[in-house]
Parts: C-alpha cells; structure tokens; sequence
C-alpha cells in the first residue's frame, strides 16, 4: 500500500526536478530511519550520535513539509545537501568512530545526492562545500583523535559491514531509481518528438498532409520527375454557407468526410498524397499513365464526395469544384507556375458553377 502510494505522488509530479526531489527525499528518510535504528539497537551507539541520527531524519521531514508549502524544490534540496555534509555527517564521523568505522561511506553518499542537484554553478559550490566540509573533518580527526569515539574490535567490524550494505542497497536503488524515471522521461518524450513531428506535417482536424509539407515534397520528390504526376484542387462548395447554418462543427466533419473519401481513392506507394491545402481547399496529388486515367480517377472523386451521406442530416449533399492539370506541362517552368494556373483553374470552376472540374492538360 505505501510502496503504491509512493508511486502514485511521484507520477502526479510534473517535472523531472519534482520527480527527482521527492524520490531522493523518501528514500533519504527510510534510509536514515532504518540506519537510526541500527545504529542505536544493534551498534549501541548512544547519546550524541543518537541525536544526530534523529536530527537528520526530522530536518528530512521537515524539508519535505516546506518543499510542500511553498514548492521551492530547487532550494529545499540545496538546503538539505547543505545541512547533510556540513552539520550532520562531519559531527557522525566524530562520534561514530572516524576512520576505524564505515561512517565515511556515508559522505560518499552526501557528495552523490550533491552531485544530483539541477543547477549547474549550484551542484558544484554544493560538491565543493561537502568535500571541504569532510576533509576538515579528517584532518581534525587526525590532528585531535582524542576528539574521535573509539570502537570495540567487533563493533568496528559490525559498522563497516552494516554501512557497506546499507550504502550498496542505496546505490543501487538510487541509481535504479534515476534510471527508471530517465527512461520513462525519455519515453515520454519520444512520444512528443513523434507527436510534433506528426503535427508539423499534418493538418490538425483531418490528419492530412499541411500545406507546408506538401510544398516541401513536391519541391524534393515530384519537380524533379513530374512524368505520371497529376494535380486535382478542389474545395467544398458553399462551405461558408455550410458553417453559417449548420455550424462549425457540422463544417469540420464535412471537411473530415472530403478528407476520407480523398484518401479512399488514394493509391498507396506510388507517391500520391492529400493534402488540406488552405481551409476547405483541398490538393490530390494523383499518379496514373495517362491524362485521362488521372482525370477518371479525379472525377470518380467528386462524384464519390457528392453521394456522401451525413446521418444527422440525411437530406444534406456535399459538392466539390476545382482545377485539374498534368504535372508535366511544358509550360510549368517553376512549381510556383504550375500551382498558380491550378488556382486559375479552380477559380474558374468555382465562377461556372459548382461540382465540376476545369482542366488543363
């Protein structure tokens, strides 16, 4: 149930940081509770260093309350670095043993949780204030070692092992801890890179190329071999009309049914593609061997698209109009050419009437 619900806080946090801070400081807790614990019950260790023991687990509570209220998670854990390396793991190697015990383990441990602080400058001032911090300590622990708790044999040999256990297990759920919220980072944002990569080259209602896209490939794809390639603009007729009586919602599913019945006629693998080119204009982009097999596939389109039938409104018709031309025109000397006559083309369809093709060959 804890272990649940510890999961469930640190997949509500919203960023790496938050995500990083409290995992570290949950984890800093039950570590120094249960090192409290053994230090006092089993290594007999008393009086001072209970203290300090208990110090360090309620200053990680406290922390965690104030990181809570006020949300300052980048000072909080630089205060915490702080008050571990420089007022409680100095004064424990004192009276923990100094150098004949395994308390020294335990500042390895408070220049890793420095060297995970977010802030560049402020990670290195925190490393540099916990090394300096530990090596006064044992250079007074060697210039004054009647300063230094002495150990009985056997609990020396029982700090070491106990620190080394404890420090291992806590290397190694730290760093699985790290890495399992990396990869799930990077997870989640290789599902983003994927979403806007899909979004800059699609239209957002109709999962359509954009019309940026779609200069792009005919600029690298078709231009440079237009033979086979046939270009069909068309757009739904009336849609103002349309969006002023029905509403824009009726409006976007017409577009979406165009777009599909688009697709439907689309030929997979030959390098045909539809695009939304600019609100209810549409580009269908059509290899076939001839002219008039490009135009018969262009035609079948509108008639499909004028026989849509909409179940909220039965009665409703849809028509399109719009320019058709052959990419290979010999006129064509620039794209920009090529999709200026296709405006011309369309236009002209849409003065004539509606639900009709102009052509060019």
């Amino acid at each position: 149930m804890f272990i649940n619900r510890v999961k469930q806080f640190l997949a509500s946090q919203k960023t790496l940081e938050e995500k990083l801070f409290w995992g570290i400081l949950i984890f800093s807790i039950l570590a120094a509770f249960v090192s409290t614990v053994f230090t006092l019950v089993f290594e007999g260790f008393g009086g001072y260093a209970g203290i300090l023991s208990y110090i360090s687990v309620i200053m990680l509570v406290v922390v965690g309350i104030i990181a809570k209220k006020t949300g300052r998670i980048s000072a909080c854990y630089f205060a915490a670095c702080v008050i571990l390396n420089v007022f409680l793991f100095p004064p424990l190697f004192f009276e923990c043993g100094g150098f004949e015990s395994g308390i020294i383990l335990n500042c390895f441990m408070g220049i890793f949780l420095c060297s995970l602080y977010n802030h560049k400058k402020r990670r290195f001032i925190l490393v540099v204030i916990a090394i300096c911090a530990n090596e006064m300590a044992f250079f007074l622990a060697k210039t004054y070692p009647e300063w230094v708790t002495k150990l009985e044999p056997d609990v020396a040999w029982l700090d070491y092992s106990s620190c080394f256990f404890f420090m291992a297990i806590a290397l190694y759920a730290g760093v699985a801890f790290l890495l399992n919220i990396f990869d799930r980072e990077r997870g989640e944002r290789d599902v983003l890179i994927k979403k806007l990569d899909f979004y800059s080259k699609r239209d957002p209602l109709t999962k359509l190329f954009n019309r940026s896209y779609f200069i792009n490939y005919l600029d690298k794809m078709i231009w440079p071999e237009r033979k086979g390639f046939y270009m069909m603009k068309f757009s739904v007729d009336d849609f103002k009309n349309i969006v002023d009586e029905y509403g824009h919602a009726f409006g976007d599913k017409v577009l979406c049914e165009v777009a599909n019945a688009a697709l439907a006629v689309r030929t997979v693998g030959l390098g045909e593609c539809v695009v939304r080119y600019a609100d209810e204009d549409f580009i269908q982009l059509i290899y076939a061997q001839s002219f008039d097999e490009a135009l018969q596939r262009a035609e079948q389109l509108r008639r499909n698209i004028s026989e849509l039938v909409f179940d909220e409104r039965p009665e409703f018709r849809v028509t399109v109009s719009g320019g058709f031309i052959s990419c290979i025109n010999e006129t064509f000397y620039h794209q920009n050419k090529m999709l200026c006559v296709l405006d011309q083309l369309h236009d002209l369809a849409k003065s004539r009437g509606r639900n009709q093709l102009c052509l060019r060959e």
